[in-house]
């Protein structure tokens, strides 16, 4: 049996996925968030309806703990694991990290990325899919501005940086042909990303009623995880739900692709 690394499965789509994937008993489980208890309750919820499934909890809100969280994944999985980057932050203040750099910069781009390393290196990994947002379209990256967030703003910050994992993981596609990746715009979701208190908050969560459950959203996420192949060799492919479209055009200019390139190559070997 298969493992199949999820990470945010504590809430949300994650949460809803995990539970539609244990009723397939196709893979072996192995559930990644911060919440310890959430975790093993889903866990424990997988087992009964006769899944596998174990909890590592982990945070990828530091980068220390994305590669401490990274080794453990792969002293864990045994090669052939599928890993589904659905972990992500929609901030709604800017707030830097001890490095100066901005959360969700971290969350979204470089934490990932430091966690998949081990795993990568360690040759457990055969798949991976990338859970990211149709806004990367809105997307805009300075390198100088964004690691910091120096024009922070809510929705701006969101994109941004999840353009830029969008874009590292086709780098990584290319860098190893032997990988199926996939980056894909999941759907509307009515989950708790973006959540926020106060009348923008009570606002939000009426225009949220109108969007898809997490559970319909699982089970298109499901289905497509059931496709024997989702890229050709060296490429990773861009889903908008189920469908393949063409890349956005700003995840396909060079300019913005070479400096999310250098910017992340040089903040991670900073490390």
């Amino acid at each position: 049996m298969a493992d199949l690394i999820l990470t945010g499965a504590s809430r949300g789509i994650g949460h809803a996925l995990a539970l539609a994937l244990a009723e397939k008993h196709t893979e072996r489980l192995v559930l990644v968030a911060r919440d310890r208890a959430r975790l093993e309750a889903l866990a424990a919820d997988i087992e009964r309806k006769g899944g596998r499934a174990i909890a590592v909890p982990g945070d990828l809100s530091s980068r220390d703990g994305a590669r401490a969280l990274g080794q453990r994944l792969a002293d864990t999985v045994t090669p052939g694991a599928t890993l589904v980057h659905n972990a992500g932050l929609w901030p709604s203040k800017r707030e830097l990290t001890s490095e100066g750099l901005e959360t969700a910069f971290v969350v979204n781009h470089l934490a990932p990325l430091e966690m998949q390393q081990p795993l990568l290196e360690s040759g457990r990994l055969r798949r991976i899919m990338v859970v990211s947002a149709g806004l990367i379209i809105k997307g805009r990256f300075d390198a100088a501005r964004t690691p910091t967030g120096e024009e922070f703003s809510s929705i701006r910050t969101y994109c941004d940086t999840k353009l830029c994992f969008a874009l590292a993981m086709r780098d990584v596609a290319a860098a190893h042909p032997e990988l199926d990746v996939v980056v894909l715009h999941p759907g509307v979701v009515r989950t708790e990303l973006g959540a926020r208190t106060g009348p923008i908050g009570w606002l939000l969560s009426l225009v949220k009623r109108g969007w898809e459950a997490p559970e319909v959203c699982a089970a298109r996420l499901s289905r497509i995880l059931a496709r024997e192949r989702w890229s050709p060799a060296g490429e990773a492919r861009w889903l908008v739900e189920e469908q393949e479209q063409p890349w956005p055009a700003v995840a396909e200019d060079e300019a913005t692709r070479r400096a999310v390139r250098d910017t992340t190559a040089r903040l991670l070997a900073a490390a």
